[in-house]
This record gives C-alpha cells, sequence and structure tokens, in this order.
C-alpha cells in the first residue's frame, strides 16, 4: 500500500473509510472505499461509543488493510468536537535577511506551545495572513527579504475526550501513529481556491444531526462553530406531520421540490412500507420540509454573527455534505433564508463533484499532500 494512505471520516450519522493515493494531474485513486450507517453522534456525544471499535475493525477487514509495523491513518475531527481561536505571532530578525520555512515552523510551534490547554490537543497551527516589515500582507513569505515578519494564526483544537477514544481504538488495531486533521479545514482548503482564500469565505457543511460553519481565510479558519441539527430533523419533521414511518418519511424527503408551488389539489404520490399508495399534500410537505430549513438557516446566520456583527456583503458561500443538498430546491431555499447565493462545495475530481462525498476527499486530499493547498 506504499504511497497511499488510510482515511477515516466520522460523520454524525455515516463512518466512512478510504484508501487513497496520488493519481495523474491531481486527482486521487482510491484502492478501496466503505461507508457504514451507524448511530453517530449528538451534541459532541457518540450515541453508541462501543461500537466505533467494530466497525474501524470491521472498515480494514473490508477494506483488505493489512496493518503493518509502520502503518498510519488519518481520522477527521468534525466541528462538533473541535474548536477555534484566533491569535499573533512575531519574529524580529534584525539584520535584514531570507524568510525560511524554519522560520514559520518555528513561528508555529512558539505560538501552539503558548495556546495548549487542559481540555484539549492542538491539531494544527495555521496561518491566516503574514505581514511582512509591518506594512506588507503576504500569504507565503518564504523567501521574501525582511527584518520581521507578524501572523494571523488560526489554531484548531480537538476535545481530548475525542482523541483519547480514538487514540485507544487505533492502538488496539496495531496502528503506529495516527494524525488526526480538522474535517472544516481540510474541506475549506480543498474545496476552495488558494486565490479565493485571500479574502473571506464561509464554508457551510450539513450532514444529518449535525451542521458545521467556517469561516476560511488564507491556509486558515477565522471562525468555526457548529450545531446539532441538520437533514434527519426534516426527515423526523415529516414524520410527525404526516404519521409516517422515518423510511416512508425519508422517500417524502426525495421527493419533496421546495421550488413548486402546488395548487390544493396538488400531491405527492408515496408508497408506504406496506406497498400502499397514499397521496400527501405538496404544499404541506414542502412547508414542513421549508420550516426546519428555515430553523437552520437561522442558526447559521447567528453563528455567523458570532463572527462578525456586520452583514459581510462579498462572503461567498459554499455548501457540502447530504444534509440540505440531497433536497431538490434545497440550496436555493438556504440561499433565501440566509439572503446570499451560495455555491456548492464539491471535490474538484471527475466523477466525484458532489457534496456528499466533500468531507471524505477532502480529508484525503489533505493527508496525501498536507495543508499545501
Amino acid at each position: 500500500m506504499k504511497d497511499f494512505e488510510l482515511v477515516f471520516d466520522i460523520g454524525s450519522s455515516k463512518l466512512r473509510a478510504m484508501v487513497a493515493g496520488k493519481g495523474v494531474n491531481g486527482t486521487i485513486t482510491t484502492k478501496g472505499y466503505i461507508e457504514y450507517d451507524y448511530d453517530g453522534f449528538y451534541e459532541g456525544r457518540f450515541l453508541n461509543q462501543e461500537k466505533l471499535d467494530f466497525l474501524f475493525r470491521q472498515a480494514l477487514s473490508d477494506l483488505d488493510f493489512n496493518v503493518g509495523k509502520n502503518s498510519k491513518l488519518y481520522i477527521g475531527v468534525p466541528a462538533e468536537f473541535s474548536s477555534v481561536t484566533a491569535t499573533s505571532a512575531t519574529m524580529n530578525f534584525g539584520d535584514r535577511r531570507k524568510i525560511k520555512q524554519a522560520d514559520i515552523d518555528a513561528m508555529f510551534y512558539s505560538a501552539g506551545e503558548k495556546a495548549k490547554g487542559e481540555n484539549v490537543e492542538i491539531v494544527s497551527v495555521n496561518p491566516i495572513s503574514f505581514t511582512i516589515d509591518d506594512s506588507r500582507l503576504s500569504y507565503d513569505p518564504v523567501g521574501e527579504i525582511a527584518s520581521s515578519l507578524s501572523a494571523k494564526l488560526s489554531i484548531i483544537y480537538a476535545g481530548r475526550e475525542f482523541i483519547s477514544l480514538f487514540n485507544s481504538i487505533v492502538a488496539g488495531l496495531g496502528f503506529s501513529s495516527v494524525e488526526y486533521i480538522s474535517e472544516p479545514l481540510c474541506e475549506a482548503l480543498f474545496l476552495i481556491d488558494k486565490e479565493d482564500r485571500e479574502d473571506l469565505n464561509l464554508m457551510i457543511d450539513v450532514g444529518d444531526l449535525t451542521t458545521s460553519i467556517a469561516i476560511v481565510k488564507g491556509q486558515g479558519l477565522a471562525h468555526l462553530s457548529s450545531f446539532s441539527m441538520g437533514g434527519a430533523f426534516i426527515t423526523n419533521a415529516l414524520s410527525e406531520a404526516f404519521d409516517l414511518s422515518l423510511t416512508e418519511a425519508d422517500r417524502l424527503k426525495r421527493m419533496v421540490v421546495l421550488s413548486l408551488k402546488g395548487k390544493a389539489t396538488d400531491f405527492y404520490e408515496l408508497t408506504t412500507d406496506l406497498g400502499k399508495v397514499i397521496k400527501i399534500s405538496m404544499n404541506e410537505a414542502n412547508a414542513v420540509v421549508g420550516y426546519i430549513i428555515d430553523t437552520i438557516g437561522s442558526a447559521i446566520s447567528k453563528c455567523v454573527q458570532l463572527f462578525s456583527s456586520d452583514y459581510i456583503s462579498f462572503l461567498p458561500v459554499y455548501l457540502s455534505g447530504g444534509g440540505i443538498t440531497k433536497i431538490k430546491g434545497g440550496r436555493d431555499y438556504l440561499a433565501k433564508c440566509l439572503g446570499r447565493n451560495i455555491g456548492y462545495g464539491v471535490p474538484k475530481l471527475p466523477g466525484k463533484d458532489k457534496p456528499t462525498l466533500a468531507s471524505i476527499y477532502s480529508l484525503a486530499a489533505i493527508a496525501l499532500e498536507g495543508l499545501k493547498y
């Protein structure tokens, strides 16, 4: 498996694993991919923590992955188990000289040492921007001539309980090392072009039971927040509103077209679990779905306001995950809720340009290339 990396994506309702390698022209090749439905997590707690060890073992078996002496794997840290703090750092060189990568590394290390916390582990220290000689803005200062260098930095943490849980699972499987990488950061770096990240961007990932909101700039996250609400809440609302099983409600959700404004006599024809066809009012079903997306949109707006109380008019928005993107008209409905245009956050890979694949391929890309995007 040389030149291939094993990556685990810890979703709120699916656990995914991929053995990925570098393809030609920046593509990603896969030797194996597997996903499992599981109980997931809610409000920062795994609902069936004991099953995680079994699923990791099952993934290795299904992927036919042999754990060797120096085997390493990567685990994505979801936003619900993460936090971000912004800080700044300055280096004075005395005489003017060329800035080296070692200077950047030393700056990051020093900032990380100062930012250690009791209940968290540092996942990464990332640059939002650099300033050369207190005057020139830069996003890649290596090789520049300067007497001083300042940086705005983003420090990403993972909860110590999360790290301890997966460390114990990994150790039991025989791996020699594990690297934790931030899922929201990986999506931001892989899905949004480097030039576009010179300004602020908003990355929204709506999953099944969780939604993450990341303000992105440079190679870092200027702000990160999350809340426990996603596509499963739409399914539950449809189930309660029309007395449906969850599988029936999920089928109805996939039929809904939010852009349609039906007449009172317009219906969705739904086949029940028992094979019976029933009619459900189009406008009523659309209203139920719209209400939950409105609620999610309001929560997203509040999270953005935590970063800035001012409306940032130029803020580009990218939407990934399957919680809303699988609903016909869901993205456009959320855009109206937020009062912003929204684009899909998708991997720029042939045949893989789907919002539902954003997290796993972003994790694989960063595992293969490092934080170079």
